[in-house]
């Protein structure tokens, strides 16, 4: 069953669209484990996603539920819409590799009002409206993959990221010093990389798979949680991450990966 839902988030100032996707025979007394989406139209439903294409996460939580004999509660956040909105909302870094001139305009301010919205006004939300476990993850691609790592490592709200086709290279120094300041090994860290990606011809497909590749690196010298899952033939869409999210969810509950789409 899916929910929707409007929120106003006083530091943004501004309303946001948020589908819930409830567990079958959900009940007011089962406490509910979170999955938090960024770029939430694209999480459910082809009909609300951008390219007419989502990553169909429900029946994957469905899978995950049925084998781990949790439930849960997927809760997917609408970005800003447009690509300077999303931009600023998802970018908590001053970008010094765009691939428009336009991106200069970016305003950091508007990106670390929606994460303070995020941890103190969409997740008590949520969680006084469901019954909730406190067992957090939270899943971002591409731009959203370094909104999903900032949020999980700035704050003690997420036991999991799942941060597919990572775009930190657009701040790569930046994020390696957010890195150094704020890393939590104990928060567990899944990557998925394609190597024949490329998100709007500005960059060379070495780029997502390098950057991934840095990110696990890290994540092992600093001795944390990371796994990371590279397709040879991944490219940069929503029809390929919906083929890792069992991968990440599977990761999140156990110290590996039960089962290889």
């Amino acid at each position: 069953m899916t929910e929707y839902i409007t929120l106003y988030l006083p530091k943004s100032k501004k309303e946001i669209k948020i589908e819930i996707s409830l567990p079958r025979h959900y009940n007011k007394t089962t406490l509910l484990d979170s999955v938090y989406f960024l770029d939430g139209q694209n999480a459910f439903k082809d009909a609300h996603a951008a390219f007419n294409r989502s990553i169909r996460a429900t029946k994957y939580m469905g899978y995950m539920a049925y084998i781990t004999n949790r439930k849960l509660l997927g809760i997917a956040i609408h970005n800003a819409g447009s690509e300077m909105g999303r931009i600023n909302e998802y970018t908590p870094f001053k970008i010094t590799n765009a691939a428009s001139s336009e991106w200069e305009a970016q305003d950091l301010n508007i990106c670390h009002n929606f994460c303070d919205d995020f941890i103190h006004v969409i997740i008590p939300y949520i969680e006084k409206k469901y019954p909730s476990s406190k067992t957090r993850f939270i899943y971002g691609s591409s731009l959203a993959a370094m909104t999903a790592i900032y949020l999980g490592y700035k704050y003690d709200a997420f036991q999991g990221i799942g941060a597919f086709s990572t775009a930190t290279f657009l701040c790569k120094e930046a994020v390696n010093q957010f890195l150094e300041e704020s890393f939590k090994p104990e928060v567990k860290l899944f990557l998925y990389v394609g190597k024949k990606e490329s998100s709007d011809g500005s960059y060379d497909q070495k780029l997502y798979y390098n950057t991934s590749l840095e990110l696990c690196e890290y994540a092992k010298k600093k001795k944390g949680k990371v796994r990371l899952v590279v397709s040879d033939s991944g490219v940069h869409s929503e029809s390929t991450w919906e083929y890792q999210l069992l991968d990440f969810l599977s990761f999140m509950y156990f110290d590996d990966i039960i089962y290889r789409c």
